[in-house]
Protein backbone atom coordinates (compact mmCIF):
# COMPACT_ATOMS: atom_id res chain seq x y z
CA UNK A 1 0.00 0.00 0.00
CA UNK A 2 2.83 2.36 0.86
CA UNK A 3 4.52 1.52 -2.43
CA UNK A 4 1.31 2.36 -4.31
CA UNK A 5 1.06 5.75 -2.58
CA UNK A 6 4.72 6.40 -3.32
CA UNK A 7 4.18 5.65 -7.00
CA UNK A 8 1.18 7.96 -7.16
CA UNK A 9 3.22 10.69 -5.46
CA UNK A 10 6.06 10.34 -7.96
CA UNK A 11 3.67 10.49 -10.93
CA UNK A 12 1.94 13.55 -9.49
CA UNK A 13 5.29 15.24 -8.81
CA UNK A 14 6.60 14.79 -12.34
CA UNK A 15 3.26 15.79 -13.84
CA UNK A 16 3.27 19.00 -11.82
CA UNK A 17 6.94 19.69 -12.64
CA UNK A 18 6.37 19.17 -16.37
CA UNK A 19 3.37 21.47 -16.20
CA UNK A 20 5.37 24.17 -14.48
CA UNK A 21 8.20 23.95 -17.01
CA UNK A 22 5.70 24.05 -19.86
CA UNK A 23 4.40 27.36 -18.54
CA UNK A 24 7.80 29.06 -18.38
CA UNK A 25 7.83 31.93 -20.85
CA UNK A 26 10.71 33.93 -22.30
CA UNK A 27 10.57 37.70 -21.87
CA UNK A 28 10.56 39.64 -25.14
CA UNK A 29 10.69 43.44 -25.26
CA UNK A 30 9.33 45.40 -28.23
CA UNK A 31 10.41 48.95 -28.95
CA UNK A 32 10.46 51.20 -31.99
CA UNK A 33 11.98 54.39 -33.35
CA UNK A 34 11.38 56.70 -36.33
CA UNK A 35 13.98 58.38 -38.51
CA UNK A 36 13.71 59.90 -41.98
CA UNK A 37 10.69 57.90 -43.07
CA UNK A 38 11.92 54.61 -41.60
CA UNK A 39 10.29 52.84 -38.66
CA UNK A 40 12.66 50.52 -36.81
CA UNK A 41 11.00 47.76 -34.78
CA UNK A 42 13.23 45.90 -32.33
CA UNK A 43 12.40 42.67 -30.50
CA UNK A 44 14.94 41.97 -27.77
CA UNK A 45 15.46 39.04 -25.41
CA UNK A 46 18.21 37.90 -23.08
CA UNK A 47 17.97 34.40 -24.60
CA UNK A 48 20.10 34.37 -27.75
CA UNK A 49 19.03 30.88 -28.82
CA UNK A 50 15.38 31.91 -28.48
CA UNK A 51 15.99 34.78 -30.92
CA UNK A 52 18.15 32.78 -33.35
CA UNK A 53 15.55 30.01 -33.74
CA UNK A 54 12.75 32.45 -34.52
CA UNK A 55 11.01 32.05 -37.90
CA UNK A 56 9.99 35.21 -39.76
CA UNK A 57 7.58 35.81 -42.65
CA UNK A 58 7.05 39.32 -44.02
CA UNK A 59 4.76 41.02 -46.50
CA UNK A 60 4.46 44.75 -47.32
CA UNK A 61 1.86 45.20 -44.56
CA UNK A 62 2.54 42.40 -42.06
CA UNK A 63 5.31 40.76 -40.05
CA UNK A 64 4.68 37.29 -38.64
CA UNK A 65 7.17 36.06 -36.03
CA UNK A 66 7.07 32.48 -34.76
CA UNK A 67 9.15 31.99 -31.61
CA UNK A 68 10.47 28.55 -30.56
CA UNK A 69 8.49 28.69 -27.29
CA UNK A 70 5.94 30.69 -25.27
CA UNK A 71 6.84 34.30 -24.53
CA UNK A 72 5.85 37.34 -22.50
CA UNK A 73 5.69 40.50 -24.61
CA UNK A 74 6.38 43.93 -23.15
CA UNK A 75 5.84 46.79 -25.58
CA UNK A 76 6.83 50.42 -25.72
CA UNK A 77 3.91 52.79 -25.34
CA UNK A 78 2.14 54.40 -28.32
CA UNK A 79 3.45 52.00 -30.97
CA UNK A 80 2.33 53.08 -34.49
CA UNK A 81 1.19 49.57 -35.48
CA UNK A 82 -0.83 46.64 -34.10
CA UNK A 83 1.14 43.96 -32.23
CA UNK A 84 -0.90 40.81 -31.55
CA UNK A 85 0.79 38.05 -29.50
CA UNK A 86 -0.73 34.60 -29.25
CA UNK A 87 1.03 31.57 -27.75
CA UNK A 88 4.30 31.35 -29.74
CA UNK A 89 3.34 33.75 -32.54
CA UNK A 90 3.51 37.53 -32.76
CA UNK A 91 1.80 39.28 -35.66
CA UNK A 92 2.61 42.93 -36.39
CA UNK A 93 0.08 44.63 -38.68
CA UNK A 94 1.47 47.78 -40.25
CA UNK A 95 -0.82 50.73 -40.91
CA UNK A 96 1.04 51.56 -44.12
CA UNK A 97 2.76 49.29 -46.60
CA UNK A 98 6.52 49.49 -46.88
CA UNK A 99 9.72 47.70 -47.74
CA UNK A 100 10.89 45.56 -44.80
CA UNK A 101 14.51 44.65 -44.10
CA UNK A 102 15.27 42.08 -41.40
CA UNK A 103 18.42 41.82 -39.27
CA UNK A 104 19.41 39.37 -36.53
CA UNK A 105 21.85 41.00 -34.12
CA UNK A 106 23.66 39.95 -30.95
CA UNK A 107 24.93 41.72 -27.81
CA UNK A 108 22.10 41.89 -26.86
CA UNK A 109 20.20 39.27 -28.91
CA UNK A 110 17.53 41.01 -30.97
CA UNK A 111 15.53 41.06 -34.18
CA UNK A 112 15.50 44.35 -36.07
CA UNK A 113 12.93 45.27 -38.71
CA UNK A 114 13.53 48.42 -40.77
CA UNK A 115 10.30 49.50 -42.48
CA UNK A 116 10.54 52.16 -45.16
CA UNK A 117 7.08 53.57 -45.79
CA UNK A 118 5.77 54.90 -49.05
CA UNK A 119 8.63 53.52 -51.11
CA UNK A 120 8.11 51.56 -54.28
CA UNK A 121 9.11 48.00 -53.66
CA UNK A 122 12.36 47.03 -55.35
CA UNK A 123 10.71 43.69 -56.08
CA UNK A 124 8.33 45.25 -58.59
CA UNK A 125 11.10 45.54 -61.19
CA UNK A 126 12.37 42.02 -60.63
CA UNK A 127 10.97 39.12 -62.59
CA UNK A 128 13.86 37.41 -64.30
CA UNK A 129 16.00 34.32 -64.62
CA UNK A 130 19.18 34.51 -62.56
CA UNK A 131 22.23 32.26 -62.51
CA UNK A 132 24.44 32.70 -59.45
CA UNK A 133 27.93 31.26 -59.43
CA UNK A 134 29.52 30.60 -56.03
CA UNK A 135 33.25 30.74 -56.70
CA UNK A 136 35.60 27.86 -55.82
CA UNK A 137 34.38 24.73 -53.97
CA UNK A 138 35.57 21.28 -52.99
CA UNK A 139 39.35 21.09 -52.76
CA UNK A 140 39.56 24.61 -54.20
CA UNK A 141 39.25 26.64 -50.97
CA UNK A 142 39.94 30.06 -52.44
CA UNK A 143 41.15 32.75 -50.04
CA UNK A 144 41.36 31.75 -46.37
CA UNK A 145 41.13 34.23 -43.49
CA UNK A 146 41.16 32.85 -39.95
CA UNK A 147 38.51 30.11 -39.90
CA UNK A 148 36.68 31.54 -42.94
CA UNK A 149 37.12 30.14 -46.43
CA UNK A 150 36.15 31.84 -49.66
CA UNK A 151 34.35 28.75 -50.98
CA UNK A 152 32.03 28.77 -47.93
CA UNK A 153 31.43 32.53 -48.00
CA UNK A 154 30.43 32.53 -51.66
CA UNK A 155 28.16 29.49 -51.24
CA UNK A 156 26.35 31.04 -48.26
CA UNK A 157 25.84 34.30 -50.15
CA UNK A 158 24.64 32.45 -53.26
CA UNK A 159 22.06 30.50 -51.24
CA UNK A 160 20.81 33.63 -49.47
CA UNK A 161 20.53 35.46 -52.78
CA UNK A 162 18.63 32.47 -54.16
CA UNK A 163 16.18 32.59 -51.25
CA UNK A 164 15.61 36.33 -51.50
CA UNK A 165 15.23 36.45 -55.29
CA UNK A 166 12.97 33.39 -55.37
CA UNK A 167 10.62 34.96 -52.83
CA UNK A 168 10.29 37.91 -55.18
CA UNK A 169 9.04 35.69 -57.99
CA UNK A 170 12.29 35.12 -59.89
CA UNK A 171 13.68 31.86 -61.22
CA UNK A 172 17.15 31.23 -59.79
CA UNK A 173 19.79 28.62 -60.62
CA UNK A 174 22.99 28.00 -58.66
CA UNK A 175 26.08 26.60 -60.37
CA UNK A 176 26.69 24.68 -57.15
CA UNK A 177 24.46 24.05 -54.14
CA UNK A 178 27.03 22.25 -52.01
CA UNK A 179 30.76 22.14 -51.28
CA UNK A 180 31.81 20.62 -54.57
CA UNK A 181 34.46 21.32 -57.17
CA UNK A 182 33.32 22.46 -60.61
CA UNK A 183 35.61 23.07 -63.54
CA UNK A 184 35.51 26.32 -65.46
CA UNK A 185 33.98 24.68 -68.52
CA UNK A 186 31.30 23.01 -66.35
CA UNK A 187 30.31 26.40 -64.93
CA UNK A 188 30.28 28.05 -68.35
CA UNK A 189 28.13 25.31 -69.88
CA UNK A 190 25.71 25.48 -66.95
CA UNK A 191 25.31 29.26 -67.23
CA UNK A 192 24.65 29.30 -70.95
CA UNK A 193 22.39 26.27 -70.72
CA UNK A 194 20.00 28.21 -68.46
CA UNK A 195 19.88 31.27 -70.76
CA UNK A 196 19.67 33.74 -67.84
CA UNK A 197 18.64 37.37 -67.90
CA UNK A 198 21.34 38.09 -65.32
CA UNK A 199 24.50 36.19 -64.39
CA UNK A 200 26.54 36.99 -61.27
CA UNK A 201 29.76 35.30 -60.12
CA UNK A 202 30.73 35.70 -56.45
CA UNK A 203 34.30 35.73 -55.12
CA UNK A 204 36.51 37.31 -52.46
CA UNK A 205 39.42 39.64 -53.11
CA UNK A 206 42.75 39.60 -51.30
CA UNK A 207 42.14 43.13 -50.03
CA UNK A 208 39.52 45.06 -48.05
CA UNK A 209 37.95 46.36 -51.27
CA UNK A 210 34.87 45.52 -53.30
CA UNK A 211 36.13 44.84 -56.84
CA UNK A 212 33.97 44.61 -59.97
CA UNK A 213 35.39 43.10 -63.15
CA UNK A 214 34.05 44.46 -66.41
CA UNK A 215 34.23 42.61 -69.77
CA UNK A 216 36.85 43.93 -72.16
CA UNK A 217 36.54 42.39 -75.62
CA UNK A 218 38.52 43.29 -78.70
CA UNK A 219 37.21 43.03 -82.22
CA UNK A 220 39.70 40.32 -83.07
CA UNK A 221 41.77 38.04 -80.90
CA UNK A 222 44.27 35.24 -81.21
CA UNK A 223 44.05 34.38 -77.53
CA UNK A 224 43.57 30.60 -77.30
CA UNK A 225 41.47 30.91 -74.12
CA UNK A 226 39.13 33.33 -75.85
CA UNK A 227 38.87 31.04 -78.87
CA UNK A 228 38.19 27.92 -76.83
CA UNK A 229 35.23 29.43 -74.97
CA UNK A 230 33.96 31.55 -77.89
CA UNK A 231 34.09 34.60 -75.64
CA UNK A 232 33.70 37.24 -78.31
CA UNK A 233 30.61 35.59 -79.79
CA UNK A 234 28.81 35.22 -76.46
CA UNK A 235 29.48 38.35 -74.43
CA UNK A 236 30.09 41.01 -77.08
CA UNK A 237 26.46 42.04 -77.52
CA UNK A 238 25.93 42.28 -73.75
CA UNK A 239 28.89 44.56 -72.97
CA UNK A 240 26.81 47.68 -72.34
CA UNK A 241 24.27 45.84 -70.20
CA UNK A 242 27.02 44.13 -68.20
CA UNK A 243 28.59 47.50 -67.47
CA UNK A 244 25.21 48.95 -66.44
CA UNK A 245 24.64 45.95 -64.16
CA UNK A 246 28.07 46.40 -62.53
CA UNK A 247 27.47 50.13 -62.10
CA UNK A 248 24.06 49.58 -60.46
CA UNK A 249 25.26 46.99 -57.95
CA UNK A 250 28.47 48.92 -57.29
CA UNK A 251 26.49 52.08 -56.52
CA UNK A 252 24.17 50.20 -54.16
CA UNK A 253 27.13 48.68 -52.29
CA UNK A 254 28.81 52.07 -52.09
CA UNK A 255 25.67 53.60 -50.58
CA UNK A 256 25.21 50.75 -48.08
CA UNK A 257 28.80 50.45 -46.85
CA UNK A 258 29.97 54.04 -47.42
CA UNK A 259 33.03 52.80 -49.28
CA UNK A 260 34.34 53.25 -52.81
CA UNK A 261 34.29 50.26 -55.13
CA UNK A 262 36.95 49.39 -57.70
CA UNK A 263 36.16 48.62 -61.34
CA UNK A 264 38.62 46.66 -63.45
CA UNK A 265 38.44 45.66 -67.09
CA UNK A 266 39.76 42.15 -67.54
CA UNK A 267 39.10 39.29 -70.01
CA UNK A 268 38.05 36.69 -67.44
CA UNK A 269 36.78 33.51 -69.15
CA UNK A 270 33.98 33.01 -66.60
CA UNK A 271 32.74 36.54 -67.23
CA UNK A 272 33.27 36.71 -70.98
CA UNK A 273 31.81 33.31 -71.75
CA UNK A 274 28.34 34.13 -70.45
CA UNK A 275 25.71 34.92 -73.04
CA UNK A 276 23.92 37.34 -70.72
CA UNK A 277 24.42 40.61 -68.83
CA UNK A 278 27.08 39.54 -66.35
CA UNK A 279 28.92 40.79 -63.31
CA UNK A 280 31.93 39.30 -61.54
CA UNK A 281 32.28 40.59 -57.97
CA UNK A 282 35.05 40.18 -55.44
CA UNK A 283 34.00 40.97 -51.88
CA UNK A 284 36.46 42.02 -49.16
CA UNK A 285 38.84 39.30 -47.97
CA UNK A 286 37.76 37.43 -44.79
CA UNK A 287 40.97 38.87 -43.34
CA UNK A 288 39.29 42.29 -43.41
CA UNK A 289 35.56 41.55 -43.07
CA UNK A 290 33.51 39.34 -40.76
CA UNK A 291 30.84 37.50 -42.77
CA UNK A 292 28.32 37.20 -39.98
CA UNK A 293 24.55 37.33 -40.50
CA UNK A 294 24.36 41.10 -40.19
CA UNK A 295 27.10 41.70 -42.79
CA UNK A 296 25.63 39.14 -45.20
CA UNK A 297 22.14 40.64 -44.88
CA UNK A 298 23.44 44.12 -45.68
CA UNK A 299 25.34 42.71 -48.64
CA UNK A 300 22.35 40.77 -50.00
CA UNK A 301 20.08 43.82 -49.66
CA UNK A 302 22.60 45.99 -51.51
CA UNK A 303 22.87 43.49 -54.38
CA UNK A 304 19.07 43.23 -54.61
CA UNK A 305 18.80 47.02 -54.73
CA UNK A 306 21.42 47.02 -57.48
CA UNK A 307 19.41 44.49 -59.48
CA UNK A 308 16.31 46.65 -59.04
CA UNK A 309 18.08 49.83 -60.17
CA UNK A 310 19.47 47.99 -63.20
CA UNK A 311 15.94 46.91 -64.20
CA UNK A 312 14.43 50.40 -64.06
Amino acid sequence: MNMKRYTIFIIAFFTLTASLFAQIKTDVFLRFSKQEGIIRVVLESADEEFINKTKIVTSPSKIKIEFPGPFNLTTQQDIPFDAMPEDRILVINLKEQGEIKVLRLSSPPRLVFDIQKGEKQATSVLSRVFVIDAGHGGYDFGIIGGNAREKDITLNLAKELDTTLSKKGNKVFLTRKADQYLSLIDRINFVNGKKPDVFISLHCSMTKDFVFYIPVIKDSSTDEVVDVYSLSARQKKYIKKSKALSDSIGKAIKEEFKIDVIYRGMPLPMLHSAGAPSVFIEFPSPNFAVYDQRFRTRLINAIINGFAAYGQ
